[in-house]
């Protein structure tokens, strides 16, 4: 549904094994998990007084009980991505 999403570092966090980027476009803030290799490419939020500002490549995975996007920081990784999940028995998580 959405090819990308650019706008404002809002947010950046890593928990156990994912991370999560928070882009700020235009007010609405979109959470994306993100991967490590994503997650190591971004600039610290706060790095500035401006926030900088970020282009993360998107695949949304909707289940019966979920929503969620997941950002990539390149096509490539995007791709890759799409094509792990494309295998029988392996989901986006």
């Amino acid at each position: 549904m959405f090819y990308y999403i650019e706008g404002k570092l809002a947010h950046l966090e890593r928990e156990l094994d994912r991370g999560y980027a928070v882009i700020d476009v235009g007010g609405v803030g979109y959470k994306l998990t993100v991967s490590g290799t994503t997650y190591d490419s971004m600039p610290p939020p706060l790095s500035v007084a401006e926030p900088p500002k970020v282009r993360l490549y998107t695949h949304m995975s909707v289940r019966e009980d979920d929503i969620e996007l997941f950002g990539f920081a390149t096509l490539d990784e995007l791709s890759a991505f799409k094509m792990l999940i494309s295998v029988s028995g392996v989901g986006p998580k």
